[in-house]
């Protein structure tokens, strides 16, 4: 006869599921997002905090689901166009009164509705909201690219072609940056380049020479 699961076992399956989906800690979200920003990690705690907004504030953060990794990259490309914080708390308003049932609506399909309006379903509230000035088309092209390289399922963010070369994928390697189009980590070719040359690691993991680089300067 077949046993009940034990609450050890439910509890592993879901940690195993959790961990499946690309669940990140806060040092590893931050690394992510922060590579190409000026912003300290107490700057993005603050503003994870806006999309996440914790009980017990910025410092309770431990871990970052995809979802949420890809609204705090939306929040950075937006801070780093000039956006005030207090705005992007205002249009998330708006976009959870316009899609309540959508827990993140930054890492939605609807918010990158064209590709090119910046609020997607509620463009005529935030454009109130945010104010039109000279950053609109800034702000515009910065969200018009992010949404080119994130892939969408059932309308929301599934994966994220982070380079040409890296790619990140929650049910890939846990989600930890890979070589795009594999599912070779891009710290296992980081750590080969550390003794060998980039022609050896590319022939050792069926890789091109022009992967392999791509993959080095995307880490640096």
């Amino acid at each position: 006869m077949t046993q009940p699961p034990t609450a050890d076992t439910v509890h592993a399956a879901g940690t195993a599921a959790r961990l499946s989906e690309g669940i990140y800690s806060f040092p590893q979200a931050a690394a992510i997002v922060g590579r190409r920003s000026l912003a300290t990690r107490e700057q993005l705690r603050r503003w994870l905090a806006v999309i996440i907004a914790p009980t017990g504030g910025p410092h309770s953060i431990e871990t970052v689901s995809f979802p949420d990794l890809v609204s705090l990259e939306t929040v950075r490309r937006f801070r780093d166009q000039g956006t005030s914080l207090q705005k992007v708390r205002k249009v998330l308003d708006a976009l959870h009164n316009a899609e309540p049932e959508v827990a993140r609506p930054l890492a939605h399909r609807s918010f990158f509705t064209d590709g090119v309006s910046v609020w997607a379903d509620v463009v005529g509230r935030t454009e109130e909201l945010v104010g039109r000035n000279r950053r609109q088309l800034a702000l515009r092209d910065a969200v018009r690219t992010f949404a080119d390289e994130i892939r969408f399922v059932n309308g929301a963010a599934a994966a994220w072609d982070i380079s040409p070369w890296v790619g990140i994928d929650p049910v890939v390697c846990f989600g930890a940056p890979t070589v795009r189009g594999t599912r070779i980590p891009v710290k296992t070719i980081l750590a080969n380049l550390a003794d060998a040359t980039e022609r050896e690691v590319a022939d050792w993991y069926e890789l091109s020479v022009s992967q392999v680089r791509g993959v080095a300067e995307f880490a640096n």
